[in-house]
C-alpha cells in the first residue's frame, strides 16, 4: 500500500478513537498536529500514566489533550506557543470549557537563543521559558512528558531538550511531531548523539518517540 494512504486510512482510523473526546467543535490551527500522531500521544500518556506535561506547540491538539485530563481526574499540561493567535485561541477556549484547572498556554514570542544551532537562531523567549517551566515543575513534579511540536520549521526546535533536560525526569517520553522532514530528522540525529536516546517513528505517523534516561 501506498505510504500517502496508509497514512491517509490511519487518520481515520485515529478520528474514529478521537471522537470520546471531540464534544465540540474545533478549528484547525496552523501546523496541526495529524490525528494518527495525536491518538500515539494520547496511548503514551494513558498507557505511561504520565501526568506532568510540557508541549512545544499548541493548537486544538491541546485542547483534546485538556479533555482527557479533566476526564481522566488527574494530570497537568503546559502548552508554550509563539503565535500569539493559536496561543489566545487555545487559552480562550480552555477557560470556556472549565479546563483551566487542567491546562495552561503561555505566549512566547521567538527571540535569538543561545542553545540554536545557527548564530542567528530563534527559540521561545528564554526568561518566560525558564519562569514559567520551573513554576510549573515546583508545583507539579518533573516533566515525564514532553511534546515537542514546535516552534516553525528547519533546526528550530533543537533547543527543546537542551534547555529542557533538566527538568524531564528519568524515564520521561519525549515525542517529537514531522519527523518526515529532513530538519527535524537532522535534529533527533543531533539529540540521539548528544542526549544518547533512542527514537523510533510511530507506525503511520510522522512522530518519533524517545525514552528519557539521563
Amino acid at each position: 500500500m501506498d505510504d500517502s494512504l496508509a497514512r491517509e486510512l490511519a487518520d481515520l482510523a485515529a478520528m474514529q478513537r478521537l471522537t470520546p473526546l471531540m464534544s465540540d467543535y474545533l478549528p484547525a490551527t496552523a501546523h496541526e498536529m495529524r490525528p494518527a500522531a495525536l491518538v500515539a500521544v494520547i496511548d503514551e500518556i494513558v498507557l505511561g500514566a504520565r501526568t506532568v506535561l510540557v508541549e512545544a506547540g499548541c493548537g486544538a491538539s491541546s485542547i483534546l489533550l485538556a479533555r482527557l485530563l479533566a476526564r481522566r481526574g488527574f494530570g497537568r499540561l503546559l502548552s508554550i506557543e509563539h503565535d500569539e493567535r493559536t496561543a489566545a485561541f487555545v487559552a480562550s477556549q480552555l477557560r470556556r470549557e472549565g479546563l483551566g484547572h487542567v491546562a495552561r498556554v503561555v505566549h512566547a514570542p521567538l527571540e535569538r537563543h543561545p542553545a540554536a544551532l545557527s548564530r542567528h537562531g530563534q527559540w521561545y523567549s528564554p526568561g518566560l521559558v525558564h519562569d514559567e517551566v520551573f513554576g510549573y515543575v515546583d508545583r507539579y513534579g518533573l516533566v515525564d512528558l514532553l511534546v515537542v511540536d514546535g516552534p516553525g520549521f528547519g533546526d528550530s526546535r533543537y533547543p527543546a531538550l537542551p534547555v529542557l533536560r533538566g527538568v524531564l525526569a528519568p524515564g520521561a517520553s519525549v515525542l517529537v511531531d514531522d519527523v518526515d522532514r529532513p530538519d527535524e530528522q537532522a535534529v533527533l540525529v543531533r539529540w540521539s548523539e548528544e542526549f544518547k536516546m533512542k527514537f523510533r517513528t510511530a507506525p503511520r505517523t510522522s512522530l518519533a518517540v524517545a525514552t528519557f534516561l539521563p
